[in-house]
C-alpha cells in the first residue's frame, strides 16, 4: 500500500487524475470574442445600410466618430447566426463609422454625404435667329439679322451684289465681279457663290477703265442694307471642293460702311473666315488696321481640315476691346487691337457690314492649270446678333 500511495501521489501531482471537464465547468471558462465584421455600407438617397456579423445574439452598437470620441447613434441585436443590419439617415457631411459588439470594435468605414444632382441649366432663350448665344460679359445676344436662303432668289432687301461696272473693284486673275446666275445662285436653302473661267473673253466694264477677261468672280454684301457696331456675326459655310490646289479664295468678313478713319486699313477690316485653297487645312481669322503687327493680328492655328467637305460655323464676337473668333463654337483666336494714332475702340467703333466673297487667288495662291474652271462657296445661313 505504501508503494501504491506513492504512485497515486505522483500521478495527482502530474495532473493525470485531474477532475474531468464538464459542461458546467466549460461554460464558466472565459471566451475570447471575435472582432465584429462591418461590410461596406450601402448608401442610398436618404439612408445608409450597415451590415455585418458578430457573436450570436450580441448587442451591436453603431458608432460615429465625433472629434476625439465615438458616439453610439444606433444599436441592434444580432441574429442567432450573428448577422446584423442597421439603417440610419445618410449624413449631410462625410463621416466615419464603426460597430462595437461583445467588447470589440470593427474596422472603420467612410460614408459620403448626399450629393444633390445639379439643377439642369435653363435653356437659352430663342428668337428669330434660333437659340440666343450667351455674351461673355453676361446675358444673351438678340437677333438683328437672319437669312437662311429659303427661296429661289437672293433677297435683295438684305443683300447687294458687287459689280465691277459700278465699283471698279476686281479680283485675282482679272476677275470681274458680275451679277448673273453663274456667280450668284439660291437653291435648296443654300446660297452658292461661284468664280468661273469662261471659254471666251468678255468686256468687263469699270468706271476706272474697262478691260477684257475670261474670269468671273462673286461677292454679296449687306452694305447700306444692314450695318452694326459690335455684336456677334456668324455664318455656316462649306468652302470650295478644290482644296490643295492653288487658285481659289473664299471669305466671310466685315467692312466699314464709311471710311471714317481713312483708306484701308485705316478704317479697319475684320476677316471672320478667310480660306485659301493652296493652304486648305486652316481657315484664318484676321483683324486689320493701321499699325497692326501681322504676326499677331491673324489666327494661324484655327484648324479646319474638313472645311471643304462639311459645313462649319464661323463667328466673331466684337466688343469695344476685343474680337473673339469661334469656329464650331470653339474659341480659336482673340485679338485686342492697338492702332497707330488712335484711342479707345477706334477704328472698330463704327458700323460695319457683312460680306461673302468667292474669287480667284493672287500671289502664292494664284490659279494653276490644275484648278477647275469653277469654284464655289456654299452658304447655309448668315446671322447677326446685337
Amino acid at each position: 500500500m505504501g508503494g501504491l500511495k506513492a504512485v497515486l501521489t505522483a500521478l495527482i501531482c502530474m495532473g493525470a487524475l485531474a477532475a474531468p471537464v464538464t459542461a458546467e465547468t466549460a461554460s464558466a471558462a472565459p471566451e475570447r470574442a471575435e472582432r465584429p465584421v462591418l461590410t461596406k455600407p450601402v448608401a442610398r438617397s436618404s439612408t445608409v445600410v450597415f451590415s455585418g456579423r458578430t457573436r450570436a445574439r450580441a448587442v451591436v452598437r453603431l458608432q460615429e466618430r465625433r472629434h476625439a470620441s465615438w458616439a453610439t447613434v444606433a444599436q441592434r441585436r444580432a441574429t442567432k447566426k450573428g448577422a446584423f443590419k442597421i439603417v440610419v439617415a445618410r449624413p449631410a457631411t462625410a463621416r466615419t463609422y464603426r460597430v462595437k459588439a461583445a467588447g470589440r470594435v470593427s474596422q472603420k468605414r467612410q460614408v459620403t454625404p448626399v450629393v444633390a444632382p445639379a439643377a439642369p441649366a435653363a435653356p437659352a432663350p430663342v428668337d428669330t435667329c434660333g437659340s440666343r448665344p450667351k455674351r461673355a460679359e453676361g446675358g444673351y445676344y438678340a437677333c438683328s439679322f437672319y437669312d437662311d436662303f429659303d427661296g429661289d432668289t437672293l433677297d435683295r432687301s438684305k443683300w447687294m451684289v458687287q459689280q465691277t461696272a459700278f465699283s471698279g473693284m476686281y479680283g485675282g486673275s482679272k476677275g470681274c465681279y458680275v451679277d448673273n446666275d453663274r456667280t450668284v445662285q439660291v437653291r435648296g436653302g443654300l446660297l452658292r457663290l461661284t468664280s468661273t473661267i469662261l471659254p471666251t473673253e468678255f468686256l468687263c466694264r469699270s468706271p476706272y477703265g474697262s478691260f477684257t477677261t475670261n474670269a468671273e468672280v462673286s461677292t454679296v454684301a449687306t452694305r447700306s442694307k444692314f450695318t452694326q457696331t459690335y455684336g456677334r456675326f456668324e455664318a455656316r459655310l462649306k468652302l470650295p471642293a478644290e482644296s490643295g490646289i492653288p487658285g481659289s479664295h473664299s471669305a466671310f468678313w466685315l467692312y466699314p460702311q464709311d471710311q471714317a478713319y481713312g483708306r484701308w486699313p485705316g478704317s479697319g477690316e475684320v476677316d471672320i473666315a478667310e480660306w485659301f485653297s493652296g493652304l486648305p487645312a486652316n481657315v484664318y481669322p484676321s483683324v486689320h488696321y493701321a499699325g497692326e503687327d501681322t504676326r499677331l493680328s491673324s489666327g494661324y492655328n484655327c484648324k479646319m481640315p474638313t472645311a471643304s467637305t462639311a459645313f462649319h460655323n464661323y463667328a466673331v464676337e466684337w466688343t469695344p476691346k476685343v474680337m473673339r473668333f469661334y469656329y464650331d463654337g470653339r474659341l480659336c483666336y482673340s485679338h485686342s487691337w492697338k492702332p497707330t494714332g488712335m484711342t479707345g475702340a477706334q477704328p472698330f467703333d463704327k458700323p460695319f457690314y457683312m460680306i461673302l466673297t468667292q474669287v480667284w487667288g493672287l500671289a502664292w495662291n494664284t490659279r494653276t492649270a490644275k484648278m477647275p474652271d469653277t469654284s464655289t462657296l456654299t452658304v447655309d445661313w448668315v446671322k447677326a446678333w446685337s
